[in-house]
Parts: C-alpha cells; sequence; structure tokens
C-alpha cells in the first residue's frame, strides 16, 4: 500500500498539465513585423485554427495572409503550423506547434501541451482562442 501511495504522488503532477514552451533561435524585433505569411497545413483539422492565428496577430498590430503551396514574394516572414485534437467529450487541442521563419531562416518554436490527455485539468475544455493567442504573444515577445 506504501508503494502505490507513492507511485500516486509522484504521478499527480503529471495527470492535468498543460505548458507552453518557447524556444528562440535567434532575437526578433517585433516592432519589424508588419505582415506574417502563414502556411496553409491541410493535415491540421482543429476548427478555425487559421482565423484564430489571424486574429491573434491582429490583436498583435500584425497583418497575415494564408498561402497554399508556394510563398508569395512579399513575406519575409512565414508562420508554419501543425495542431492535434482529441475527443474528449468535446474536441479538445491536445497539441499546437507554431513556427516562425525570415526569410527561410527559423527563429522561434512556440508550443502548446497538454500532458496525459490533460486527465484533470478543466482547463483543457478551454476555448482554442483561449489557448492559442498566449501562444502567439510568447511567440513574438523578445
Amino acid at each position: 500500500m506504501r508503494h502505490q501511495c507513492i507511485y500516486l504522488m509522484m504521478l499527480l503532477p503529471l495527470v492535468g498539465c498543460a505548458s507552453t514552451q518557447i524556444s528562440s533561435l535567434n532575437d526578433i524585433d517585433k516592432q519589424e513585423i508588419r505582415h506574417i505569411c502563414i502556411e496553409h497545413n491541410p493535415k491540421v483539422i482543429v476548427a478555425d485554427f487559421e482565423n484564430i492565428l489571424t486574429k491573434a496577430l491582429d490583436h498583435q498590430g500584425i497583418t497575415s495572409q494564408i498561402y497554399n503551396l508556394n510563398t508569395p514574394e512579399h513575406c519575409s516572414y512565414i508562420l508554419k503550423y501543425m495542431a492535434f485534437q482529441k475527443w474528449d467529450f468535446s474536441m479538445v487541442l491536445t497539441l499546437a506547434e507554431l513556427k516562425l521563419f525570415k526569410e527561410g531562416k527559423p527563429l522561434r518554436t512556440a508550443t502548446y501541451k497538454l500532458h496525459a490527455g490533460g486527465l484533470l485539468n478543466p482547463t483543457k475544455y478551454k476555448s482554442n482562442e483561449s489557448k492559442i493567442f498566449p501562444l502567439v504573444d510568447q511567440l513574438l515577445e523578445k
């Protein structure tokens, strides 16, 4: 019984966590970024994901456009993304990764991850906007 309690105490912190991780490969000057082109990812089926991204960028004062296949010539900044969801009484965002590039060179990556499927995490049912807006904000911080 004692061992079971110890294992339970070790696992408890992992049960209901969500995390955001930012990796910065290069510094960015947010004042310099006025427009970002978002590369459409047809594998992402999260509802309104691209709309949420464009709203989050607009909230930062940055215009954006979605493109397929060929990068428009005027796009210095490119945002690539991936996102996964699962069914848990409703669709729940479990992973979102944003990668920002400048002229083909990686600048930053921001990742949202719901750990252990968010077993006891009540925030997993919050809107995708409430998860993506802070992710975009952190991606663009210095």
